[in-house]
């Protein structure tokens, strides 16, 4: 009897251990090549060319040394991008490994002949996070992704911090993977993404990299470029402006100047029908707090409060209707969101106008009205300012 337990108890351990997977699929990380960013540029022999951050982790851990760099750039080119990330084997040695990657920037020069071509792969592949955030800029990727942080030891990681801080400017717009597909897919708009270029510090005519304007693409392909304050218009009219600094001249000394500290904004717009023609309203709301002044005026009264508020009001409305002229007079792109309001709102005026949209679109009425409030006034509440 006994013996026939133990003849059991060993049948049922050898099952366990059959059925037991263990880490088959598992990958040291000194087989690895750990992607951080990837610049994809068009070459001189007009194929696809990727230049790739991947980061050394030996150089991360403490006792590493100071002076090597803690990235290797390294690149490849292919016909296709599934081809040139295959050949990057060849000179690293290693797979690449992309759960890791922050940031995508695509090079100008791709992005006007299309970027749903190169993103495909990206898509398609499951190490791939969807989250990954893409930018385009006005050159080379490459020179983007060889550009050094003064912050982190990554650079790739100063450019991502540098997308997710983006909102307290908002002068630029933070996109991933989903949110370029989406907005490429999406039958009435156009896209917008978010640009990096690589400016002039001044002192010395040291490069660094600069996070402000965006990209407007007609459905996949690049058309032109948004500069920061036409960027923080559509962002208003998106709805998206989380935080900000809006300046305007001190009521009683126009050469003063106030910052106005962004607090909170929201936007819709309301088509309507109006004797047959589609006509539109851009209602923004923004609150914001009084975060500095130029002078010695006191600003801290109603009367001055509604004199502020105002200024404000006209400051938001020249953003917008700036970003609205760009839309409908340079590029004739609803880059705004008016048809998918229409779609949304009045979808029977929608199937009317759809397939004549983009001819519709640069004529169409848009009334922008801005409801402005100012809150506080900071620690100097209670002061009196000497005159």
């Amino acid at each position: 009897m006994r013996g026939k337990r133990g003849v059991v108890f060993l049948l049922l351990i050898l099952s366990i251990i059959l059925l037991t997977t263990g880490c088959w699929n598992r990958k040291e990380l000194n087989q690895l090549a750990i992607v951080a960013a990837v610049g994809v540029d068009k070459g001189d022999d007009q194929k696809i060319q990727l230049t790739i951050q991947i980061i050394k982790p030996g150089t991360l851990k403490e006792g590493g040394s100071g002076t090597e760099k803690p990235v290797w750039i390294i690149k490849s080119s292919g016909n296709t991008v599934f081809e040139a990330v295959r050949n990057f084997v060849a000179k690293s040695g290693r797979k690449l490994f992309w759960p890791h990657t922050m940031v995508i920037v695509i090079g100008d020069k791709i992005a006007k002949e299309g970027i749903l071509p190169v993103i495909d792969w990206f898509l398609r592949d499951p190490e791939m996070r969807l989250r990954t955030f893409v930018l385009v800029t006005q050159g080379e990727a490459s020179e983007i992704i060889n550009g050094d942080s003064g912050l982190e030891k990554i650079p790739a990681s100063h450019l991502e911090r540098m997308i997710k801080d983006s909102d307290i400017l908002s002068e630029s717009v933070a996109t991933n993977l989903m949110d370029v597909t989406n907005m490429i897919l999406s039958q009435p708009s156009h896209s917008v993404i978010g640009s990096v270029d690589k400016t002039k510090s001044g002192q010395g005519e040291e490069e660094e990299l600069s996070l402000r304007g965006a990209g407007v693409f007609r459905k996949d392909k690049l058309l032109g470029w948004l500069n920061p304050l036409e960027t923080r218009g559509y962002l208003w009219i998106k709805g998206k402006v989380k935080s900000g600094v809006i300046i305007v001249p001190s009521p009683e000394h126009p050469d003063q100047l106030i910052s106005l500290e962004i607090i909170k904004s929201k936007s819709k717009i309301i088509p309507r029908l109006e004797n047959g023609t589609l006509k539109y309203t851009i209602e923004v709301d923004v609150t914001s707090n009084l975060g500095e002044q130029m002078g010695t005026e006191d600003l801290i009264n109603p009367e001055m409060f509604t004199v502020l508020e105002d200024e404000q009001r006209q400051a938001v409305e020249k953003e917008i209707v700036t970003l609205i002229q760009k839309a409908q007079e340079d590029y004739k792109l609803d880059i705004l969101g008016l048809g998918e309001a229409t779609l949304r709102e009045l979808p029977q005026e929608w199937n009317k106008v759809k397939d004549q949209w983009e001819e519709k679109f640069p004529q169409a009425e848009i009334e922008v009205k801005v409801n402005s409030k100012l809150l506080h006034s900071g620690m100097l509440d209670s002061l009196k300012l000497p005159k």
